[in-house]
């Protein structure tokens, strides 16, 4: 089943060896049915347009600014302000999902893959304790679909989408509880299957691809940065240790009080 969508392309017939797969396999795995699906996200997200929720794709529109501000956000606000940690969190799934799609081993790409189901609640703040749930019944979807992916080198590259498909993921979880229904582990597995192969649709996969790019390219100029004020910090910890006391001077007789006998 692929239903259409406006914000998620239907699937057009290319990549025959995943289109369907992920959404088929996973769903029979609990034999859930998903049909309305699509019509509960639609009804739902209107209800979220005036608030702000980070999605990959739109945020990493905004690359051309933050390559102008080389030092990143100020560490003291960015530890308070709640905008610039869903980025960072952002940034390390990025990370992560990159290192998974590059790696030799497929023991080490899954460990990288599991560790972005919590981070992806940490996005989707009214998604949080539906994640917290299902997270089993995720991190083994996610396991599987990258592992399907990382046999073929034509797709292998497309591990790195995996972000942006958990971030919708929890997204379409939130909006299908919103509306009453239930989430367990079978329509958690069916709804990650199905945005699965919204996203790996050769008309999305590569600016999924491309914002999952942009935030492991932040996520370095980041680490660059914090090297950097780190070794600073260290070098004037060793001005300090290093300087010379200042020596105590001390006081003149003759400014002392003399008491009389």
């Amino acid at each position: 089943m692929t239903s259409s969508h406006p914000t998620y392309p239907a699937i057009q017939g290319e990549y025959p060896e995943i289109q369907g797969e992920f959404e088929d396999e996973l769903e029979a795995e609990f034999e859930a049915e998903f049909e309305l699906e699509a019509e509960f996200e639609l009804e739902t997200r209107q209800e979220y347009e005036s608030e702000w929720e980070f999605e990959f794709e739109s945020e990493a529109e905004r690359e051309a600014a933050w390559e102008l501000d080389d030092e990143l956000e100020d560490e003291a606000g960015a530890s308070v302000d709640p905008v610039a940690q869903v980025h960072r969190e952002a940034e390390l799934m990025a990370h992560l999902a990159m290192r998974a799609a590059t790696t030799g081993s497929d023991a080490e790409a899954e460990q990288f893959l599991g560790a972005l189901v919590p981070l992806a609640a940490k996005l989707i703040p009214r998604a949080r304790t539906l994640i917290a749930k299902n997270a089993p019944a995720l991190i083994r979807g996610v396991g599987k679909i990258a592992r399907r992916l990382r046999d073929n080198p034509e797709t292998r590259k497309l591990v790195a989408a995996m972000p942006v498909i958990l971030q919708r993921t929890a997204q379409s979880l939130a909006d299908q509880a919103a509306t009453g229904r239930r989430i367990d582990a079978a329509r958690a597995l069916g709804t990650l299957g199905t945005i699965s192969g919204r996203v790996l649709a050769p008309a999305s996969a590569p600016r999924a691809v491309h914002a999952v790019g942009v935030f492991n390219r932040r996520w370095h100029r980041r680490a660059r940065v914090d090297k950097r004020r780190g070794a600073a910090a260290a070098r004037r910890r060793g001005r300090v240790r290093g300087s010379t006391p200042a020596r105590r001077v001390p006081r003149s007789r003759a400014g002392r009080r003399v008491r009389r006998r």
